[in-house]
């Protein structure tokens, strides 16, 4: 009976501890004048915590670690993300009001994380780039060391974000950065830091400026196939965009006069939507009525139009010339005007 007992507990034991790495609990101290829902975002989820006395609180699992972020009920912005693991960490936050293009943000920097793999190779990675960053041989050491993240780590989404992080800079060479990349396992990293890291490993993968366009075929609201080709002979604006994208709707109006004052100067508009969710895109349509053709692509920024593009976030543009060649991509509308009425000029002085 005494033998029972003890392998009753020893059983209860073990499917404690299993439960327990199957899932997260997370603990967040916030600072800051912030009072409301704090959300949690991850793996294309949303959960949300009330905050109360200075905390919020969150479970959940993933089945692996992934890079997550904090955001609020008003239009916000994260300085940085943490890494989810299955295990009980910690977190602290500081939400201020910040003016980011114009617009009125909650701006959210996580200051500390605790509890995971992931904050001690991150923190590990800090601490050697805070000595030795002003190094001589800096760029020998940095390549070593993310050699080193990247063999040890080939599934974690912290080294692919990573690589991704050191390829704004210049240290590392695009063989290097090509390197690197091959010791990824890219099932498990996030599309998005793929993207930026194949630029820069493979940079005559992006269609650039001079280049001939990528050209695609995707649905209207109609469902007809619209493609690029289909705009041979005219002068054709590309104008990435989404629902959720406020940046990108606002520049509706201005798009609008464009159109009006191009027109029948052999200018066209295309609009792409990058929404994944289709009714999502439908809604805005509906609410917003873009005159313009208008189309969806829902792989969005992960996609590979995107990819072929270099889009890395929204708004994005490309103007691309009667043959199909690419003039001029992500510019402002004012530099739009600019260079579509120094192009139309051009254009009828030639035809005289």
């Amino acid at each position: 009976m005494k033998y029972i007992q003890i392998l009753i507990v020893a059983i209860l034991v073990i499917s404690c501890k299993k439960d327990k790495s199957n899932e997260f609990s997370l603990d967040v101290k916030v600072n800051g004048d912030y009072n409301g829902y704090l959300y949690l975002n991850y793996d294309e989820k949303k959960d949300s915590s009330l905050i109360t006395n200075g905390r919020a609180f969150f479970n959940g699992s993933v089945s692996y670690p992934i890079s997550a972020y904090y955001s609020t009920n008003n239009m916000s912005a994260s300085e940085n993300s943490f890494y989810l693991e299955n295990e009980k960490i910690e977190t602290e936050i500081a939400i201020s009001k910040k003016k980011i293009k114009g617009y009125n943000m909650d701006w959210i920097v996580i200051k500390k994380t605790s509890g995971t793999n992931s904050s001690v190779i991150r923190k590990d990675f800090e601490e050697f780039k805070n000595e030795y960053s002003s190094n001589k041989n800096w760029n020998i050491k940095l390549y070593n060391k993310l050699q080193e993240i990247l063999k040890q780590n080939p599934k974690h989404r912290y080294a692919g974000d990573l690589l991704s992080e050191m390829t704004y800079d210049t240290i590392l060479s695009t063989e290097q950065i090509e390197q690197l990349y091959n010791k990824l396992n890219i099932e498990f990293q996030s599309p998005y830091s793929v993207k930026i890291i194949k630029a820069k490993a493979f940079p005559d993968y992006i269609v650039k400026i001079n280049d001939s366009i990528y050209d695609f075929t995707l649905p209207n609201k109609e469902k007809k196939l619209v493609g690029t080709k289909d705009f041979r002979e005219q002068i054709l604006f590309i104008d990435f965009w989404a629902s959720w994208c406020k940046p990108c709707i606002a520049q509706f109006p201005e798009l609008t006069i464009i159109k009006n004052d191009f027109e029948e100067k052999g200018v066209t508009i295309l609009g792409v939507s990058i929404d994944e969710k289709e009714e999502d895109w439908l809604k805005a349509m509906q609410k917003e009525k873009p005159n313009w053709e208008n189309v969806i692509d829902t792989q969005g920024l992960k996609g590979k139009l995107a990819n072929k593009y270099g889009i890395f976030s929204i708004p994005y543009n490309i103007l691309v010339d009667e043959k199909g060649k690419v003039i001029a991509n992500d510019m402002s509308l004012e530099r739009l005007r600019k260079v579509l009425d120094s192009i139309t000029i051009d254009r009828k002085t030639i035809a005289k």
